[in-house]
């Protein structure tokens, strides 16, 4: 049992790791946009107005055709610069950002699923005698093991089909089942991870009820006032 905890252990410092540099990567990405469209252009666009005056400026006459000669060459490197770079944001910047919020988001889901944080129906905890809730929690597992693997599954077929047709994307320039191969990674992941809880029971989380905590919460502020008054 030691070695599958080691084992679930190591998935989940690295699924960790590669949500966080997904959300790293999109936040360096809408920085690189935005400093494209508001900074960047507006500075190359000043360079282009003040070397295109150059020439008719009364200085240029003064200091010589020399200077008019420099400035002509920069106006037009410039404008060749910022014609390959586009006016505008980064045109693939934003697509590629919902990749990476798309597989952050699903590392993260994979992350909540290990640490027992998912939200689930408390119904039968309440109904069911509570000797059979430790068994009932195993049939849990399994059933959400065979649930993910099953949409595991899926995703591959999915997966291919996208390869067979040689989809790609057309601002991004990427084969879409590059991006779909996220999907039977995390299903298999999870799958795995349930499989191992139904197996070895000692190692399912503690449920962590956020809801249910939440609203405690909430009920425990809103009494409280009217306990102080009725004080």
């Amino acid at each position: 049992m030691k070695f599958v905890e080691r084992i679930l252990n190591t998935l989940s410092f690295g699924e960790k790791w590669a949500g966080g540099i997904c959300f790293l990567l999109l936040t360096l990405l809408m920085i690189a946009d935005v400093s494209k469209r508001e900074v960047i252009d507006k500075v190359f666009g000043w360079v282009l107005e003040v070397t295109e005056a150059y020439p008719n400026t009364g200085f240029a006459g003064f200091v010589g055709d020399w200077s008019v000669y420099i400035a002509e060459s920069i106006h037009g490197g410039t404008s060749g610069f910022l014609e390959w770079l586009g006016l505008g944001g980064i045109i693939w910047a934003q697509k590629l950002s919902l990749y990476f919020m798309l597989w952050g988001g699903l590392f993260g889901s994979a992350l909540a699923s290990a640490k027992g944080s998912h939200l689930r129906p408390e119904i039968a905890d309440k109904v069911l005698p509570k000797a059979l809730l430790p068994y009932i929690k195993i049939v849990e597992q399994w059933v959400i093991s065979f649930f993910f693997l099953f949409l595991a599954y899926l995703s591959v077929i999915y997966v291919l089909e996208s390869i067979s047709l040689d989809e790609v994307n057309p601002v991004t320039e990427i084969h879409l089942w590059k991006v779909q191969m996220i999907f039977p990674y995390i299903f298999l992941s999870m799958g795995f991870r349930h499989l191992c809880y139904g197996i070895f029971p000692a190692l399912i989380p503690s449920d962590i009820n956020e809801a249910t905590e939440a609203l405690e919460l909430a009920e425990a502020e809103l009494f409280e006032p009217n306990s102080r008054g009725n004080r």
